[in-house]
């Protein structure tokens, strides 16, 4: 999840100290991590591929925040990685030499549930377990599960259009965001929080940055839409003797609304 900056600084270049500065009066105390202070965590590859260890790590809680350390990183032409939770199998959070690493592991606020509209507010790093804990709570569901629930951070599964095991009933996560908030590689801030469905007005930026990887720019904010509560619920494991019958089961389901 690499945001585009220009190419000054290469690999074995050192930081300069007028970036470092600079970062460290954007941010409060120990959210920027130099040296032995960045935990090897920032370099983990569930498919263990090479990961080089960050020049720095800039863990900024907030949207301003995120657009100063990007504008100071594009001045300096220093290449960033954007990081989420890190449970992805894309390699997008990977490290190559000469990077660093702004990860959104502070931005966890979440808002409260918005009954008429069926929506919430998710901070980029805000867990996607916390999004279906306060949907459940508010009688309703959202539409993305995934075995990494825990871990998995918003910014993350809007960055690579998560899909997990309700796809064929709610859509990918593309389909469960009503609004953006984004940054640009300069520091410009982006945002589209309206959550207005009949919105014709130009180009729909959002969709342009739902599984671009960070490569547009850094998903900082997300108005996510939530689902009616099922009244019910059933498990059936089926066995069928054919592709062709597989198909008939799965056009049934969906008819009636279940998932499978």
């Amino acid at each position: 999840m690499s945001v585009p900056v220009p190419t000054a600084i290469h690999a074995g270049d050192g930081v300069p100290a007028a970036l470092l500065d600079r970062l460290a009066f954007i941010l409060p105390r120990n959210a920027l991590l130099v040296g032995d202070a960045i935990d090897p965590r920032y370099q983990e590859d569930r498919r263990r591929r090479y990961s080089a260890r960050p020049c720095f790590v800039a863990r900024p809680g907030s949207t301003e925040e995120v657009a100063a350390c990007l504008a100071a990183c594009s001045d300096f032409a220093q290449p960033l990685v954007v990081q989420g939770g890190r449970t992805g199998l894309s390699g997008g959070h990977r490290i190559a030499d000469g990077e660093a690493v702004l990860s959104t592991e502070r931005m966890r606020l979440l808002g409260a549930v918005q009954p008429l509209t069926r929506t919430v507010l998710a901070s980029a790093g805000t867990p996607l377990q916390a999004v279906q804990e306060a949907a459940e709570a508010a009688g309703c569901q959202f539409g993305v599960d995934i075995g990494a629930r825990g871990s998995a951070t918003v910014g993350g599964n809007i960055a690579t259009n998560a899909g997990g095991i309700r796809v064929l009933r709610y859509g990918m996560f593309r389909a469960q965001v009503a609004g953006l908030e984004t940054v640009l590689a300069d520091g410009t801030v982006l945002s589209a929080l309206r959550g207005l469905d009949k919105d014709n007005a130009g180009y729909d930026l959002n969709q342009l940055f739902i599984g671009s990887e960070g490569t547009l720019g850094v998903v900082t904010k997300a108005l996510l839409r939530l689902h009616p509560k099922p009244l019910g619920e059933a498990n059936a494991f089926v066995a069928v003797p054919s592709v062709g019958a597989a198909l008939a089961l799965l056009k049934r389901g969906l008819c009636t609304g279940a998932e499978v």
